[in-house]
């Protein structure tokens, strides 16, 4: 006998769940559903039918996984929520007595939640972390630029957290400077983008990362900003790089996190002030070793003793802490003394007997020291100013300009000022440009100069060399003369029309440099032609545009199939291209095949043709079903006149 489903048992209703159903499962407030959601990756679904997933009710609601919901049952977070909701009632109660002594020793035991394994559950592979590390170092260039000052009825964060996301962003661009990840810059309205080419892995594989940094103006905070779902998406996002720069500076076999020089700090020095230090030979072992071992090896009294003190330094930076029930649940499953652990030497650690790796090299050669990641030095596209020294003026962003130039191989001065450089002869005769960002006149340029070879630029200058990897011409003329009008500057990520600007260069090299890029242009299209042709035929929509390339209606109804196909732009329009030159070449044979047949039905074919384009899939299944009806209602109709005609006929003759 087959079993009645009740109802709200099976199908929609037993997928989804609502956010009331969800908190009263988790017995969690709103609030702390929010922020778990968020560190968890888990967001609202839309169900086919929501009368249906709400078993029947048609009020509005948001709906979740079912499946979801009981993922989140078994997060550790949610003991640490509630940990922290106890602790707030004690602390209040303490405070409202006046048990300070009480209320001292609560705050010194706050629980503290970790979010490190969230980051490897949401990242398994360094790859994957990586490609979403867009991101987080946007909102963490965000946050560093947020105003401190406080400011009446608005929620403030705390100069603490702004600290630490100048500090990440700094180890981050400190990195990229060692090395040479940087490959393109551009800059807009809301700030600069960079993107740095990041090594993935041993194989080469490399990540493109790309993010947004605001200019260097005071910050107005808007008063409707929730800054609770912000800085929640911040604390995971700072997990989430401190992860990714630790197994960069490893890689490059060096301690992270940098030092940081309080001597340059003070003086506000900016990435300068942290000093990369090389690992020592015996620095990259995971635990402590004894004494006296040869081979190096670890015991089970050690590895306890390096717990504790880790659980101690974790406590004393605000991480959480580990008793010694957890200490002994940790170290229940290893070995005895008599199985001892042996140390193997990593890929980057060098044999303490060698002479060579005595001395640690200082912090200007490791900015220029070979890199093991992958990113080569040698190759001269990405140290295109390591002859030059630039001076900043003040009007100019050097926290932007010293990152770009150093990236490729520069060096930075921004001290003294611009009329007190004569005082300081050595300091002025090592400089080869000037960053200046206002109009001077070419006496007071002459005056400051003086006999030496200096090259005033704008900054524009510097990002339009980086994007094109050479040296483009600075004189008078270019544009990026102090005063000058500037050249446009174009999004390197655009592809339309990457080569073909003029202004970048007036000299021989500039133009031949434009010249090779050219014909490696016609390269690509002519194998986008022939792929093109062998892979798969042109759509309908392609074949009306290459014919009337001057409507833009249709060109951009062929444009919107392309972008529905995953087509990218710029190779739609190399497509469309070589479709408008194949249709230009089969036009005078057509021409010629047309005099001899109907041109009526061939219009009233084309504009059929153009009916169907401008249509969506749904109404040209339709419009063809409308057609077959009527074709069939005609074909009939034909039948009957063509029988009426014979029958009038035979009366016609048998009347005579």
């Amino acid at each position: 006998m087959a079993k009645i489903k009740k109802r709200g048992e099976s199908g929609a209703a037993k997928n989804y769940i609502t956010r009331t159903q969800a908190l009263k499962k988790l017995q969690i407030s709103l609030s702390d559903f929010r922020r778990l959601c968020i560190l968890k990756g888990i967001y609202p679904r839309e169900p086919t039918n929501k009368k249906k997933a709400n078993k029947g009710s048609s009020a509005p609601a948001s709906f979740y996984y079912s499946k979801d919901i009981l993922y989140l049952l078994h997060e550790p977070l949610l003991a640490k929520f509630r940990e922290h909701k106890t602790f707030a009632k004690k602390l209040a109660r303490a405070l409202g007595r006046g048990e300070w002594a009480l209320a001292k020793g609560l705050e010194e035991r706050k629980p503290l939640a970790r979010l490190d394994h969230l980051v490897k559950e949401r990242y398994p592979t360094f790859k994957q972390a990586l490609a979403d590390l867009n991101d987080p170092l946007s909102l963490l260039c965000l946050f560093e630029r947020l105003p401190r000052d406080p400011v009446p009825g608005k929620t403030q964060v705390p100069h603490e957290v702004t600290a630490e996301c100048g500090k990440l962003v700094a180890e981050w661009k400190v990195w990229a400077i060692r090395t040479h990840a940087l490959r393109k810059v551009f800059l807009s309205i809301k700030g600069v983008y960079y993107e740095c080419e990041v090594p993935a892995g041993r194989s080469g594989e490399t990540v493109n990362v790309r993010w947004l940094e605001p200019w260097e103006f005071k910050q107005t905070v808007p008063a409707d900003v929730d800054f609770r779902i912000l800085l929640t998406f911040l604390d995971l996002y700072r997990t989430l790089t401190s992860f990714v720069l630790f197994k960069l500076y490893a890689d490059e076999n060096l301690v992270y996190p940098p030092e940081l020089d309080v001597k340059l700090d003070a003086e506000g020095e900016g990435i300068g002030r942290f000093k990369l230090v090389e690992r020592a030979p015996d620095a990259t072992a995971a635990a402590p070793t004894v004494e006296g071992d040869k081979e190096r090896k670890i015991t089970k009294k050690d590895v306890k003793k390096s717990i504790r003190s880790i659980a101690h330094s974790s406590a004393a930076t605000g991480g959480m802490q580990v008793d010694e029930d957890e200490e002994d649940a940790l170290i229940k499953d290893e070995p005895s003394a008599e199985e001892e652990f042996t140390y193997h030497p990593s890929k980057n650690e060098t044999d303490a007997s060698d002479p060579s790796n005595a001395p640690l090299p200082t912090y200007t050669s490791l900015l220029t020291a070979p890199s093991s990641s992958g990113n080569s030095h040698d190759d001269k596209a990405y140290t295109i100013f390591s002859p030059y020294t630039f001076y900043l003026s003040r009007e100019t962003s050097s926290r932007t300009w010293e990152f770009v130039i150093r990236a490729f191989g520069g060096k930075v001065i921004t001290h003294p000022s611009l009329n007190q450089l004569s005082t300081t002869p050595e300091t002025a005769n090592s400089i080869t440009h000037i960053l200046l960002d206002r109009p001077m006149d070419a006496s007071t340029m002459r005056a400051l100069q003086g006999d030496r070879k200096w090259t005033w630029v704008q900054p524009q200058w510097v990002a339009d060399c980086v994007n094109r990897r050479t040296v483009l011409p600075s004189g008078e003329g270019s544009g990026y003369e102090p005063g000058g009008v500037l050249p446009p500057h174009v999004s390197p990520w655009d592809e339309e029309g990457r080569d073909d600007r003029p202004w970048l260069g007036t000299e021989a090299q500039a133009a031949a440099g434009v010249a090779q890029d050219e014909e490696e242009d016609e390269d690509e299209e002519m194998q986008t032609e022939e792929g093109t042709t062998a892979t798969a035929e042109m759509t309908s929509a392609m074949r009306a545009a290459a014919e009337n390339p001057d409507d833009e209606t249709l060109v951009h109804q062929a444009e919107l199939e392309a972008e529905a196909a995953g087509t990218d732009h710029a190779v739609f329009r190399k497509q469309l291209a070589v479709a408008v030159r194949a249709a230009k070449a089969s036009a005078p044979s057509s021409s010629k095949a047309s005099t001899s047949t109907a041109p009526a039905g061939k219009t009233a074919a084309a504009e059929e043709d153009l009916r169907k384009i401008m249509m969506t899939g749904k109404k040209q299944r339709l419009y063809e079903k409308m057609q077959y009806s009527n074709n069939e209602r005609r074909q009939e109709a034909d039948k009957l006149a063509s029988k009426r005609q014979a029958i009038e006929k035979r009366k016609k003759k048998a009347a005579k």
